[in-house]
């Protein structure tokens, strides 16, 4: 188990991110998402934890990890601790299964799951072959979760389809990912939904130096 940082969500599940699942962050720009990531990824190195971090669109900040790092008063070093994968295109992430194979990692991170396939694959003709792909890419994610009894957490992003908000690649993503923690900002409130098979919850959370911490003022 490593801590989300959150309380609501460590008491949801039963004392944090467990192993051998998916967990699957997803929300909107500007909710928090990466934020909380550096925030399992700091509690899993206090656990004695090493961490996979792949990054498919340039937003790891190391200086972000250093600066909750400070706000903490851990005084180990965190980022020696954190191996940073910058992944470019599909080709990559897809192969980066066989090195997730051969490691050794406790905790593995992808920032962010689908923004590659989406970008790489944009129109209607090629959706069969980017769900195809990426199925069998987060299939094989799921049994490195399940085969190393290791946490794998993702982010992904929210599309606006005909009004309405919905997860990107939400029909190939879903059967793969046990946990799902959806991150919304309404006016200057932050606010999550947590679902696990057959449970769920709300919470209210905010965002500052040390990270994403509970807020119990409904919004």
């Amino acid at each position: 188990m490593i801590s989300t940082g959150l309380q609501q969500l460590d008491e949801f599940l039963s004392g944090g991110i467990p192993n051998g699942v998916i967990t699957d962050i997803y929300g909107g720009s500007g909710t928090g998402k990466t934020q909380l990531l550096f925030q399992i990824c700091i509690n899993a190195i206090k656990n004695g934890g090493n961490v996979l971090y792949q990054d498919t669109t340039g937003s790891f900040r190391p200086e972000r990890i250093l600066e909750i790092q400070k706000q903490q008063n851990l005084t180990f070093d965190i980022l020696g601790k954190i191996t940073v994968s910058r992944i470019t295109n599909t080709s990559e992430q897809i192969k980066s299964i066989d090195i997730m194979n051969a490691s050794n990692f406790s905790l593995i991170v992808i920032d962010n799951i689908t923004d590659l396939f989406s970008y790489e694959y944009p129109k209607e003709d090629t959706t069969f072959e980017k769900n195809s792909l990426f199925i069998k890419y987060v299939h094989n994610l799921s049994l490195i979760a399940i085969n190393k009894k290791i946490p794998v957490v993702i982010t992904n992003m929210i599309r606006n389809i005909e009004g309405t908000e919905m997860e990107n690649m939400r029909t190939a993503i879903d059967p793969f990912t046990h946990i799902k923690i959806k991150l919304t900002k309404i006016s200057s409130k932050f606010h999550g939904e947590i679902r696990w098979p057959l449970h769920q919850t709300h919470f209210s959370y905010k965002i500052h130096a040390a990270g994403l911490s509970n807020y119990t003022e409904d919004i």
